[in-house]
């Protein structure tokens, strides 16, 4: 089974989920995303906003440049063509570790972690390649479909336009099922630390079944962007009509912009958890970490491996206790607890129900 596997300066702490590791519907995901993103928006916002950093500069040269030159021409200039190619080579870096690093901050918040800008960054750094490589293979995948099905539809039209939809329809098809079944790949790769093509295959696997809840969380995370940017642009306009010139040009850029930075992490965390919905749905990985947070493998002090000289003495079995007896401590649990209302018994955070009384224990947004 596929787990979290620590970065290079992470111990072996448990972790401790925000929220229940139970499947979800699309409006439980959907629920989770705007809850998680109205308690962290200044971090996650910090997050997804470093591309536009360039995005603004990239539209504020070339509007001013036209505005100056008054002629397109004037963005000809090879000075100026080597600037932008360099800009926009480096904002799609930029992109590729923002998405990477919302994906990864998204998920340590989500098992109860506190993340960080640069650590969610220096993690993702690691997986620079990967992401590229992914990310390329997608495109082809994707390109290479959409190729055969103009060819098809240019030779079909010779006949009949009829014939030629009906045959580029099949094509159409396979394309948008490629693509929502390989949307996990940059959560696969941040989060599992494994490579591109690993990573797609991954995706593939962890998407089957999902292609109605995916299609609902993309046309939700669409209809946010139509309203924020019908909110936004249209100050944005009236801003460069009272102020013209460069100067304008800049602010309406950076309105612009802005709905694109609020719209982000909408769909970059829905999608992280219908990543790990996924994957509690097919691998058990609710039950992963009730293990790993009831302390099942052993602890740090535990011997690696016993003497090859020393037969190891079995544990003595103990009386269980009594239903109506609280337990004097954890067994090994790593994390937070929340009390029990009808019993007052510990249980861990990611177990439903309470191991004495059976009742159930819910537990919202943990205190971060």
């Amino acid at each position: 089974m596929h787990g979290l596997r620590p970065g290079p300066d992470e111990g072996p702490e448990m972790l401790s989920p925000t929220f229940d590791l139970q499947p979800m519907s699309t409006g439980d995901i959907l629920d989770r995303t705007i809850r998680l993103y109205r308690r962290h928006f200044l971090h996650t916002l910090g997050i997804v906003a470093l591309p536009y950093l360039l995005i603004i500069p990239i539209g504020a040269l070339v509007g001013s440049t036209l505005w100056m030159a008054r002629s397109p021409r004037a963005l000809l200039n090879p000075g100026l063509i080597a600037v932008f190619v360099l800009m926009i080579v480096a904002l799609i870096w930029l992109s590729f570790m923002s998405i990477g690093a919302l994906a990864r901050s998204i998920s340590e918040r989500f098992l109860g972690e506190t993340p960080t800008v640069w650590g969610t960054y220096r993690t993702v750094l690691r997986r620079t390649l990967s992401l590229i490589w992914a990310y390329f293979l997608t495109f082809l995948l994707l390109g290479v479909v959409g190729f055969v099905a103009y060819l098809v539809f240019g030779i079909a039209t010779q006949g009949s336009t009829l014939l030629a939809v009906l045959l580029v329809v099949p094509f159409a098809v396979l394309g948008l099922i490629a693509m929502f079944r390989l949307l996990l790949v940059t959560q696969v790769i941040v989060i599992e630390d494994v490579g591109g093509f690993e990573g797609l295959q991954r995706s593939w696997t962890l998407m089957r079944g999902n292609f109605r809840r995916a299609l609902l969380i993309f046309l939700f995370a669409v209809v946010v962007a139509i309203v924020l940017s019908v909110l936004l642009n249209i100050p944005g306009s009236v801003l460069l009509t009272l102020i013209p010139g460069p100067v304008g040009i800049i602010i309406n850029q950076v309105v612009s912009q802005l709905s694109q930075i609020l719209l982000m992490p909408v769909a970059g965390i829905a999608f992280t958890l219908l990543y790990y919905d996924s994957r509690i749905r097919q691998e058990a990985f609710d039950l992963e970490m009730m293990a790993k947070n009831l302390g099942v493998s052993p602890g740090p002090s535990a011997p690696s491996q016993p003497s090859p000289k020393t037969r190891p003495t079995p544990p003595r079995p103990t009386a269980p206790a009594p239903a109506h007896a609280r337990p004097a401590g954890p067994p090994r649990a790593y994390g937070a607890f929340k009390v029990c209302p009808k019993c007052g018994a510990q249980v861990p955070n990611i177990q439903p129900t309470c191991v004495q009384c059976g009742s159930r224990v819910p537990f919202g947004l943990g205190k971060r």
